[in-house]
């Protein structure tokens, strides 16, 4: 092992540049992020996540005067960062075709029914804007929810996993004590 630190140091050099370079690219980072979003836990923070991110920013793109079309291209750009870019691509090639966004969304079910269903509400009553942002307010509470219980658990789990770490440490210094001090004794 000392006879290869030198190796040893370059390579993880190497393996820590090769690392970030690669993390640097827009595509691999989105890639990155939607196998993530796959994970048991994480699937459902990532819905809420990602549910509240569109909902906010198409109440504010439309809230400001934007049309759809256009505030749906920029959308796709936002909503890139969280994976899935051909859904929400073919999402807005949908609505740039003539169809409902509602429609256009629960064809592909990147959003909760429930936000399709308040949005197609939306659409019908000419209120899209405001109830695009009462849905990004509904999904945002229940991402701080989910957060809040998990940091819940976190901050427990990680007293004991910490204790049991010191714990062990203290165990193997005392039995090395002791057996140093039987073959004196």
């Amino acid at each position: 092992m000392h006879a290869h630190t030198t190796e040893i140091g370059a390579s993880l050099a190497l393996v820590l540049i090769v690392l970030w370079l690669v993390l640097r690219r827009a595509s691999v980072r989105a890639s990155l992020a939607g196998q993530l979003s796959r994970l048991p836990f994480v699937r459902t923070i990532s819905n809420f996540y990602r549910s509240g991110l569109f909902c906010r920013n198409l109440g504010i793109l439309l809230g400001s005067g934007v049309n759809l079309t256009a505030a749906l291209r920029i959308l796709v750009n936002i909503m890139s960062a969280t994976g899935g870019v051909a859904v929400w691509t073919e999402t807005a090639d949908r609505v740039r075709h003539g169809g409902k966004l509602s429609e256009a969304l629960a064809a592909t079910s990147i959003l909760p029914p429930m936000a399709v269903r308040m949005l197609r509400l939306g659409e019908e009553t000419g209120q899209l804007a405001v109830l695009a942002g009462r849905v990004a307010d509904f999904y945002e509470a229940k991402l701080q929810r989910s957060l809040d219980r998990i940091v819940g658990i976190a901050g427990p789990a990680a007293i004991i996993v910490i204790s049991v770490v010191v714990g062990g440490l203290i165990v193997s210094v005392m039995t090395a004590l002791l057996s140093v001090s039987q073959i004196v004794g």
